[in-house]
């Protein structure tokens, strides 16, 4: 039997003979349990967050996307693009062309980015479900056709039944501007009808238009450019072993991203605020832990007899010192116990019912998105024993001198 641990667990469940020594020790333990607590909740928000933005991507970004390493505009050869297409697990590539331009409709004007695809979009499917109103489909270059978001289509007052009024579209000629050369040509126009109205997420509606590839190498002037071709893959499919395969196909001057690697900085972003939420945290519990620190060290004093007892039946120093660092544990960590499991009752019952609003009107969510995630659970662990151990330590050391200095 571990002895240093057997005379900290008889002092953990044993009352204390000074009411106010008891009251410390039980405000300890709360401390450190409504800031485990408080610490698992925050945590898992930032998860759910994360898996929201994840989640979010996927409606709208393909799993893989191929970009020029060192130009906007590329292009790949039909036999390039063939042996891509024959990689397994690849189910679709999609070739696209996308700049900023200028629409104008009604007396009103605004900067939106035009994203130029072809028909394997549509037989991918992909954005359909997103479709508030209108119709799936694209047209060509001859009667184009588009997809708007909805803050595109309600800030420029488009409408459906105008079937006679086109939305005339304007790109300025780059080449053109960089030589000095500017009469008639330079800026291109060219006119589309909207088909369907998009609602993915708010820096996308207010200024995403989708058209015809074709009708968008017009606009450009870049007949056969692509800006990226965006891969959708099988559901089972590894887009780390597709992006390496890809690598070795395609060589040095191309880019593949995954689709966490075209949001790396937001992605980013979220683990660092996260990573400095747990260390504010983490600070906060360190100052709940002066609780534990008096706590120990008042019950240092009042059981100077019994540890000259101790003392004369014959404990160590060393074996004392580790008797009230595992009192400190076992305080500590019968409030972080409780704290975890009130966390992750919180957390589940917010994962379930969405009791706590997220507070913003037409939101994609109604409530605060909640993923549990078991390392958040361990380094919290970690982190209370880490606190523990340090607060405990000069108590520890308070017990020793009083015990063997003090004949």
């Amino acid at each position: 039997m571990n002895l240093s641990l057997f005379i900290a667990k008889r002092y953990f469940f044993s009352k204390s003979k000074a009411s106010f020594i008891s009251l410390i020790s039980r405000i300890s333990m709360i401390s450190v349990g409504v800031e485990v607590m408080a610490l698992i909740l925050i945590l898992s928000v930032f998860n759910g967050l994360e898996d929201f933005q994840k989640g979010l991507f996927k409606t709208f970004d393909p799993d893989l996307r191929i970009l020029a390493s060192e130009q906007q505009a590329f292009q790949l050869s039909p036999k390039q693009v063939k042996a891509v297409q024959s990689i397994p697990g690849i189910t679709f590539v999609n070739p696209v062309l996308e700049d900023q331009g200028l629409i104008r409709f009604n007396q009103k004007q605004l900067v939106v980015r035009f994203k130029g695809v072809d028909e394997s979009f549509l037989a991918a499917n992909r954005l359909k479900k997103q479709v508030v109103e209108g119709d799936y489909f694209l047209g060509d270059s001859t009667q184009a056709f588009a997809f708007v978001g909805i803050g595109v289509f309600l800030n420029m007052g488009m409408s459906f039944e105008n079937t006679v009024e086109p939305i005339q579209a304007w790109y300025p000629d780059h080449d053109r501007l960089r030589r000095f050369s500017i009469d008639e040509n330079t800026i291109r126009s060219q006119v589309f009808f909207p088909s369907a109205v998009l609602e993915v997420e708010q820096n996308f509606d207010n200024q995403t238009v989708i058209v015809p590839l074709s009708w968008m190498e017009g606009l450009m002037g870049k007949q056969g450019m692509r800006s990226s071709y965006e891969l959708i893959l099988d559901d089972e499919a590894d887009d780390q072993q597709i992006k390496a395969e890809l690598v070795k196909l395609l060589g040095q001057g191309f880019l593949i991203q995954t689709r966490d690697e075209q949001h790396a900085l937001l992605l980013k972003a979220i683990k660092i605020e996260k990573l400095f939420v747990f260390l504010i945290m983490a600070f906060v519990m360190g100052i709940a832990s002066f609780t534990l620190f008096y706590s120990l060290s008042l019950l240092v004093i009042e059981k100077r007899k019994d540890l000259r007892a101790l003392m004369a039946l014959g404990i160590t120093p060393k074996q004392l010192l580790r008797c009230f660092l595992y009192l400190g544990l076992l305080i500590s960590f019968s409030g972080a116990l409780v704290g975890m499991l009130l966390g992750f009752v919180l957390a589940w019952a917010q994962q379930q019912f969405g009791i706590v609003p997220l507070g913003i009107p037409n939101a994609l969510i109604d409530a605060y998105p909640i993923q549990m995630n078991l390392m958040d659970f361990i380094w919290t662990a970690l982190a209370v024993i880490v606190i523990t151990f340090i607060a405990s330590i000069f108590p520890a050391r308070k017990a020793v001198h009083l015990t063997f200095d003090i004949k």
